[in-house]
């Protein structure tokens, strides 16, 4: 049979198969035409009609697509001109990004991935209409490549062969470019993410934005660039199937989920997680605990103001060099279902965020970064203080609204980056000193350090017991060549996927009660009635996040009374070990979001105070030998920490030196 006549049955078949399965929804896309354009058909009924057609819809797209496109026209024959777009969902024909090599070219296909780009939205001639310089009579010609404009080869009533395009009464149609790369849970580790770039046209431009999870139908195309003369392949998208929570399924079999449910069972899944958790690092039972968590997540949830209140779990490690923070950060993203690795030191803001990239044609368009890829997942982020503070900036807005707000080249957009963050620095010094403040020890603003749930300070102290443990269990590593796992990686990584797709706590009266408790006694618990603030209501949302996401972890859909122990004992760690003022021994909640602590604020007041005193005392000035000598018999304030308030004082603008040695106050 030649391809004419297959054409012709393909398009008699077509006709039966609207006039039967798709009837109403034929003539109503006729009515609302030209408003809508497009009639979605169930690629799997085209397969029950018939299994020849649907397997020709295969082999060669463009031929059956078009066939359907006639079929339509046919239908009504009042509705002659309708162009309606033919667009397959539910293709069976699913190809990994990584294996669309050449044998697929020409054939139809559907592929997973996250957009990673849009460019813009161009016009592409359709239909070329030229006029012919001798006669001035009109051709139309169809242009079937972007590239290049076909002209007639000689005109139909004089003969010439020289035409002038009228671009005004010419056709044109929408097209687009973007490009989506593979499902970060389909990279094994170090492995570079395959992309692909898209052609969008007519009704399906302007509906991708960068960070999208999508399923891609259509014709995989080859086209040679004219710079390399290299052929590059492209997908001719037929269809857009948005995919906001497959990719978490990680495709779970019954018998997966079978094991999954049998292992939520047990009485002892709390600790094997957190054993699973980098089993490879020994010890750090408290963050491997808090990371366990964060895998889990706690439930996301929209007011009715439609307030949005965030899930997901953020964690800092801050710790002296060498004791694994990379390693756990390296084990976390390989765990995660969709995770991202990044290291602050190579890495720009626009590269986390996103960027404005030029196109091929010159134009302006968006370009995902890390925090908009892993939407939905886990952002690895080492030596977050090496970053440079203009691009740290790019966190504030993605850790706690969980957007990324983009205003760059004449672009305007706001994306969605609802992951997880687990950070790590290194103390400024080198190692981390218990008797200073956590914001003076690490190179972070307090606007970000604020922004984190929970803040582990991992000390590397000499200790005979505990180096005899560490040395003989990494000394058993390299001499067995194996890990001890509670629950195999790969078992975990679909536990996880499962727990964070079907599960979704609420909140007991009983645990409600717990973290009630646990908020309003430690807000009190400091002695003086002007004392430090112990907590905010920003930790108290981290602990409820905590306690759903304990929960999770057995797949239990209410948060009990041991959930909501478990977050107030974790919160009360980080607190103490971070939040205490050395000075005075309380918890002090502006420490650990990287603030000025009570006491501190206190000296500060009484040397503005007593420079202001001195001022009136020493005719205009206060001098700086007599403010130390003050400050130290008065309150006992050492001269080092009074020179340290008035250097501080002179930067921000409080104090100034109208001559050496001498300070004038300013407010």
């Amino acid at each position: 049979m030649n391809s004419t006549t297959k054409t012709q049955t393909s398009t008699a078949k077509f006709e039966e198969f609207f006039a039967t399965s798709y009837k109403d929804d034929v003539f109503k896309i006729l009515e609302k035409y030209p408003d809508e354009r497009s009639l979605n058909v169930n690629y799997q009924s085209l397969e029950m009609f018939d299994p020849e057609l649907a397997d020709l819809l295969i082999e060669k797209p463009e031929e059956v697509i078009a066939a359907a496109q006639t079929a339509i026209k046919n239908i009504d024959p009042l509705v002659k001109d309708a162009d309606i777009n033919i667009r397959f969902e539910n293709l069976t024909n699913i190809v990994a990004l990584k294996d669309l090599l050449s044998k697929y070219i020409g054939t139809f296909v559907a592929a997973d991935g996250i957009v990673r780009k849009t460019d813009e939205i161009r016009p592409r001639i359709e239909t070329g209409v030229f006029e012919c310089r001798g006669c001035m009579r009109l051709h139309e010609v169809e242009q079937t490549s972007g590239n290049h404009i076909v002209e007639p080869s000689l005109c139909s009533e004089c003969g010439g062969r020289s035409f002038r395009l009228l671009q005004e009464e010419s056709k044109y149609i929408d097209t687009q470019t973007a490009r989506m790369q593979e499902p970060l849970e389909n990279l094994s580790g170090g492995t570079e993410p395959k992309q692909m770039l898209m052609v969008l046209e007519d009704d399906l431009v302007d509906e991708l934005n960068p960070g999208d999870k999508v399923r891609i139908t259509g014709t995989l195309k080859t086209f040679r660039e004219e710079r390399s003369g290299k052929f590059k392949n492209y997908i001719y998208v037929n269809h857009i199937e948005p995919l906001e929570q497959e990719f978490e399924e990680l495709h779970l079999s019954e018998e997966d989920e079978e094991r999954i449910l049998e292992l939520s069972q047990d009485p002892h899944i709390y600790d094997k997680i957190i054993k699973s958790t980098a089993p490879s690092i020994k010890g750090y039972r408290e963050v491997k605990e808090a990371i366990a968590l964060q895998l889990f997540g706690g439930a996301a949830k929209q007011l009715e103001d439609e307030t949005k209140l965030r899930g997901d779990i953020h964690i800092l490690i801050v710790g002296d060099p060498g004791i694994g923070k990379s390693q756990i950060l390296k084990y976390v993203s390989r765990l995660a279902p969709r995770s991202i690795y990044t290291s602050g030191k190579g890495t720009s803001g626009a590269g986390l965020t996103a960027a404005a990239v030029r196109d091929e044609l010159g134009g302006w368009s968006l370009e995902a970064g890390a925090l908009v890829l892993g939407d939905q997942g886990n952002v690895c982020v080492d030596e977050l203080d090496k970053m440079r503070s203009e691009d740290r900036s790019a966190l504030h807005e993605a850790l706690e609204q969980q957007t990324v707000s983009i205003a760059k080249a004449g672009i305007m957009a706001t994306l969605n980056s609802r992951c997880s963050v687990l950070a790590a620095a290194n103390p400024k010094f080198g190692r981390f000193d218990r008797y200073k403040i956590l914001a003076e020890q690490i190179d972070l603003p307090a606007p970000i350090i604020s922004r984190f749930d929970l803040i582990f300070v991992i000390e590397d102290k000499p200790s005979r017991e505990k180096d005899s443990e560490l040395a003989a269990h990494i000394l058993e590593m390299h001499k067995e060549n194996t890990v001890d796992y509670e629950i195999e990686p790969e078992l975990l990584r679909k536990y996880i996927a499962y727990a964070r797709k079907n599960v979704n706590p609420r909140l007991t009266d009983e645990a409600n009660e717990i973290l009630r408790e646990f908020y309003v006694s430690t807000r009190n618990s400091n002695p003086e009635e002007q004392g430090a603030v112990p907590i905010t209501a920003r930790q108290l949302e981290a602990t409820i996040r905590l306690a759903e996401a304990s929960a999770k972890i057995k797949l239990k859909d209410k948060v009990e009374r041991e959930d909501a122990d478990k977050a107030v004992k974790l919160t009360m760690f980080c607190l103490k070990d971070v939040g205490v003022d050395p000075e005075t021994g309380e918890i002090d909640a502006d420490i650990v979001s990287g603030g000025t602590p009570k006491s501190d604020r206190d000296k500060i007041q009484r040397v503005t105070e007593e420079i202001k005193k001195l001022e009136e005392e020493y005719a205009g000035s206060a001098p700086m030998n007599v403010l130390i000598s003050k400050m130290s018999d008065d309150y006992g304030v050492s001269p080092e920490k009074t020179e340290e308030i008035v250097r501080k004082l002179v930067q921000k603008g409080a104090i100034y030196e109208p001559q050496t040695g001498h300070y004038k106050s300013l407010l």
